[in-house]
C-alpha cells in the first residue's frame, strides 16, 4: 500500500475552474443532455457535435475528447473514428466509454478497431466490458456488468489482471468501474471505494463520469484525472443519498458542483496496489 497526495489531485477542480478547457464529448442522445450539463456545471465548457463532416475541425478548437460506444450508430462510429484521428493529430486527451463491448459484436470489433488505430489516453469499462477487450469473453448483461464479473472479493486481483494487460497492450491507463472501481497503470492500480448504489439505477451516470474525467484530463495527467473524477461523483453521490431516485438524481447533479474539496479529501477511500 502506498500513500498518494490526494488534495493535489483534487485541486484539479480549481484549475480547470480557472482554464475552463472546452470538452468535445461525442456520447449518446439517452445521456447527452447530463453529459453537457455536468461538465458546465464543474466549470468546464461542453460541445457534443457528432457529424462526421464537422468533429475534425470541432476537435481542432477543443482541449481534450471523449467517445462514447453507448446506443452507437453507423454514423456516430464514422465520427468516432474521424474525430480521434484529428485528437491524435492535435495531440489531446482522448478517452474511450467501452459501453457495450461485452454484449454486441458489433461494438467489440469497432472497439478494436479504434484501438489498433489509435492512442487513447484512458480506456473505461465495467469489468465485463474490460474482460470482453482483453480476453474476447465476459458475462455481460447487456451494457451491464455479469454477476460473475462483478469487482468484489478475488475477482478484483482478477480482473485488475486483466485491465493491467490492456494498459501494457496500449501504454495507457484503463479505469474498471464496479462497487470498488479500479484504476490500473503497467505497475499499479488505485482502488476507490467511495460511491452509492443508487448511481447504478439512474441511466446516464457512467457517461457523466466519463465526461467529468475527460474534463480534468484537460489539467491534469490521466490517472489523477479518473481519480477525482470519481471521487467528486461518488462523494457527492454519498452526501445526498435518497430512496427518491429523481431527488438523488437532481441533488447529484448540483452538489457535483457545490462539494468542497476538504469534503472530497476527508471522504476518500483509495489505496495504490502495486502489481
Amino acid at each position: 500500500m502506498f500513500m498518494i497526495n490526494l488534495e493535489e489531485i483534487i485541486e484539479a477542480r480549481d484549475r480547470l475552474r480557472e482554464k475552463s478547457p472546452l470538452v468535445h464529448a461525442i456520447t449518446h442522445p439517452i445521456a447527452i443532455n447530463m453529459v453537457a450539463n455536468v461538465i458546465l456545471f464543474m466549470g468546464a465548457k461542453a460541445i457534443c457535435a457528432a457529424h462526421p463532416e464537422e468533429v475534425a475541425e470541432i476537435v481542432g478548437m477543443s482541449d481534450c475528447l471523449s467517445v462514447s460506444l453507448g446506443n452507437i450508430t453507423s454514423e456516430r462510429m464514422v465520427a468516432i473514428d474521424e474525430a480521434c484521428h484529428a485528437a491524435n493529430g492535435k495531440n489531446i486527451p482522448l478517452t474511450i466509454d467501452m459501453v457495450g463491448v461485452g454484449a454486441s459484436t458489433l461494438r467489440y470489433k469497432f472497439a478494436n478497431k479504434l484501438l489498433s488505430k489509435y492512442k487513447f489516453d484512458l480506456i473505461k469499462g465495467n469489468a465485463s466490458e474490460i474482460r470482453a477487450l482483453a480476453s474476447g469473453a465476459s458475462n455481460a448483461k447487456g451494457i451491464d456488468v455479469g454477476k460473475a464479473d462483478e469487482l468484489k472479493g478475488a475477482n478484483i486481483e482478477k480482473i485488475s489482471m486483466k485491465a493491467c494487460e490492456l494498459a501494457k497492450k496500449y501504454h495507457t491507463i484503463v479505469l474498471v468501474t464496479g462497487k470498488t472501481d479500479l484504476v490500473v497503470g503497467e505497475n499499479s492500480y488505485f482502488t476507490i471505494d467511495n460511491g452509492v448504489e443508487n448511481l447504478s439505477k439512474i441511466t446516464g451516470t457512467g457517461c457523466m463520469l466519463t465526461a467529468m474525467i475527460s474534463s480534468f484530463m484537460a489539467v491534469t495527467d490521466p490517472v489523477s484525472a479518473a481519480i477525482c473524477g470519481l471521487l467528486v461523483m461518488e462523494i457527492a453521490a454519498e452526501k445526498i443519498d435518497t430512496d427518491r431516485l429523481y431527488t438523488f438524481f437532481v441533488n447529484l447533479m448540483d452538489e457535483i458542483s457545490l462539494i468542497s474539496n476538504e469534503e472530497i479529501s476527508k471522504k476518500a477511500k483509495v489505496r495504490e496496489i502495486k502489481f
